[in-house]
């Protein structure tokens, strides 16, 4: 059987790791496996590079383990531009066609490029890959004045790691507060206060219109004001990289739409990691931009190619903030209507929770200094429990064994 993968991150290693795992007791001599990747470097995780851009990790420490005895085809550092499902083949910009049984599509997800003047200079970065981070480390020794466009998750963790390197940074979002994905207004602003406090400036409420300078960026322009920089990084978001589906058959939305077993609308094609749109805890599909959703997701599909029967079971989004102390956790999903929450707060030690509950079930919990609850709140969220009768005390925030003093 020829399975064709097409990505070489996170999903796609889980799903080979499956086919060696579960395939194992058949041959896999009969397995014939090529990985089409347009990044031209091994399997790593995004979880670690803004550990790599302080100098904590090297890259051998960013990478992933990949080799399971499959021995595949590597075609790095090319991009599939069209699926043809209809011949079981997929082709390359270089135009090579390759015939697969059964697809895996794991292309990931790329920065969104915001419609700025001026944002293809050089002196723009973005921080979604391993090269991304190269770039950054390359800069960053000449760049004393470093301006991110956005205040995301990945925004936020790349102003952390500049500033611990000893740079001046100012995180710029249009929004009022920062990490509106994953956390609400007032938990964020406590964050906000922790991280100007330890030098890093933000300007909210303001929209980017212009990246000034000649060939190489030189600042921007923020509503009415000219700021210098040495370096832009640009991080409002990320979007699947579906457009080589265009041609094809397969049912897209904002992602490739799947089942619970991985798979398509076409029988032998499955999805995984941050192109998948799938199923979520909430009886709802949504794309799910999480290294825990891409590695569970690439388990079930690598069984699911080769004829092992694997489900899916949706995994509530989860963000640890890189860098950040005390720890800023969010589980579930940040928004809703006609919620019942809970909160409370221990100001003296920094500590804050707060669970958001509808029908007697956790949709969302965010929490500041606390660590030992995650798990619990995770399984609560993923397994839909009803905590009718256990609501009183789900809040233990002045219980020493919970506090991150």
């Amino acid at each position: 059987m020829k399975i064709v993968i097409i990505g070489n991150g996170p999903a796609a290693v889980k799903a080979s790791e499956a086919i060696a795992t579960c395939g194992a007791a058949s041959n896999k001599k009969e397995l014939k496996i090529t990985i089409i990747s347009y990044e031209n470097t091994a399997p790593y995780s995004p979880m670690f590079l803004a550990d790599y851009l302080t100098g904590e990790l090297g890259e051998e420490k960013t990478l992933l383990r990949d080799d399971y005895g499959l021995s595949p085809d590597k075609l790095l550092g090319q991009r599939v531009v069209k699926v043809e499902d209809s011949r079981n083949k997929v082709v390359t910009e270089r135009g090579q066609e390759i015939s697969y049984d059964k697809l895996l599509i794991a292309s990931g997800a790329s920065p969104l490029k915001p419609p700025i003047k001026g944002i293809d200079k050089e002196g723009v970065y973005f921080f979604n890959r391993l090269d991304d981070a190269k770039r950054l480390s390359q800069q960053t020794p000449g760049a004393e004045n470093a301006i991110i466009i956005g205040a995301g998750v990945i925004g936020v963790e790349a102003a952390i790691a500049l500033n611990r390197i000893g740079r001046n940074v100012l995180v710029i979002e249009l929004l009022g507060q920062i990490l509106p994905q994953i956390l609400d207004e007032a938990l964020a602003r406590h964050v906000e206060n922790k991280l100007t406090g330890s030098g890093i400036r933000f300007m909210l409420g303001e929209g980017v219109s212009e990246i000034t300078g000649g060939n190489r960026a030189a600042g921007v322009i923020a509503g009415d004001k000219e700021i210098s920089a040495d370096l832009i990084l640009v991080a409002v978001g990320v979007k699947p990289n579906i457009g080589f589906l265009k041609s094809s058959g397969v049912k897209v939305n904002e992602g490739v739409l799947v089942d619970e077993k991985m798979r398509t609308n076409v029988p032998n094609i499955f999805a995984a990691g941050d192109v998948a749109e799938s199923i979520n805890p909430y009886g709802g599909y949504e794309l799910a931009f999480n290294w825990y959703n891409a590695i569970d997701q690439g388990w079930t599909a690598g069984c699911n190619l080769i004829g092992i029967e694997n489900t899916y079971r949706a995994s509530p989004g989860l963000v640890a903030l890189k860098g950040m102390e005390p720890p800023v956790i969010s589980i579930g999903r940040r928004y809703g209507e006609n919620y019942e929450v809970l909160s409370c707060a221990n100001k003296e030690k920094g500590v804050y929770e707060k669970i958001s509950i509808k029908d007697n079930h956790i949709d969302c919990y965010q929490a500041i200094g606390i660590v030992d609850k995650v798990g619990l709140m995770y399984g609560y969220i993923k397994e839909r429990k009803d905590i009718g009768n256990i609501k009183d005390a789900l809040l233990d925030i002045h219980s020493s064994a919970n506090l991150v003093a």
